[in-house]
């Protein structure tokens, strides 16, 4: 009598199988990490882009929140009844990379008396500019991610300063991509320097710290920006073909 055959795998069979098996996880997985990664990465350029774009409707839809002003020789003046105005917002960068921080800016008129100007710069230049304290808004980054300078090495160091005119309604945009003006040289260092601090572009290079490998983007704050459509995104390259982000 012969003896039955069982059907079933070899060992080596099993091992095909199993190994074959990983390796289609493994890639499943690898793929979904990337995917994920990727998606955070442009939720965090969004994120950013938004974050300045809101300013711009902020500015134009001033609220003020404060009960009392100080702004200049006058503290603690009630609402409505100080020579102080909101002005608009200063946003600059943080040391660390990771944050923006958001201020109200208010403006003391220097001479009460003084003629109205019709041009919107010099309108804006008859104020001594100030920076609310109390209105510190922080702004982290998200998903880890950092704002770098376009030569990817060094932290982002910004100062962008959007102020709306007291006669037009006009807004304006004065940057300095190259540091953070401190609070009290806003006047002397921003609104003076004119015509360059409206000439300035600024670009945000986004560089995320997770296993990200796709094409590095930016958020240009166009030159002298009057709206929210100022605020851009730019992928690897500009218009020029010339790489944004190293």
């Amino acid at each position: 009598m012969k003896p039955l055959k069982i059907a079933g795998f070899t060992i080596i069979e099993t091992m095909l199988f199993l190994g074959i098996s990983g390796l289609l996880v493994m890639v499943v997985l690898v793929g979904t990490g990337s995917a994920i990664n990727t998606q955070r990465y442009r939720d965090s350029v969004t994120s950013l882009q938004s974050l300045l774009q809101q300013q711009y409707s902020e500015v134009a839809n001033v609220i003020n929140n404060t009960s009392v002003n100080t702004c200049g020789s006058e503290n603690n003046i009630p609402r409505g009844q100080s020579q102080c105005v909101v002005l608009g917002r200063y946003i600059t960068t943080k040391d660390d990379g990771s944050t923006l921080i958001v201020r109200d800016v208010i403006g003391q008129p220097i001479d009460i008396n003084a003629e109205m100007k019709t041009d919107d710069v010099e309108v804006l230049k008859q104020y001594t500019l100030s920076v609310l304290p109390t209105a510190d808004k922080n702004y982290t980054v998200e998903w880890g991610s950092l704002l770098k300078n376009t030569n990817g090495t060094t932290n982002s160091s910004l100062s962008m300063l959007i102020l709306r005119s007291p006669s037009s309604g006009v807004i304006r945009t004065f940057i300095n991509n190259t540091s953070v003006v401190a609070d009290d040289k806003l006047t002397s260092d921003l609104l003076a320097a004119v015509p360059s601090a409206l000439m300035v572009p600024a670009e945000l290079c986004v560089q995320q710290s997770g296993l990200f490998t796709g094409s590095k983007m930016a958020v240009q704050i166009n030159a002298n920006s009057t709206n929210a459509s100022g605020i851009e995104t730019l992928g690897e390259q500009n218009q020029s073909g010339n790489s944004i982000c190293h």
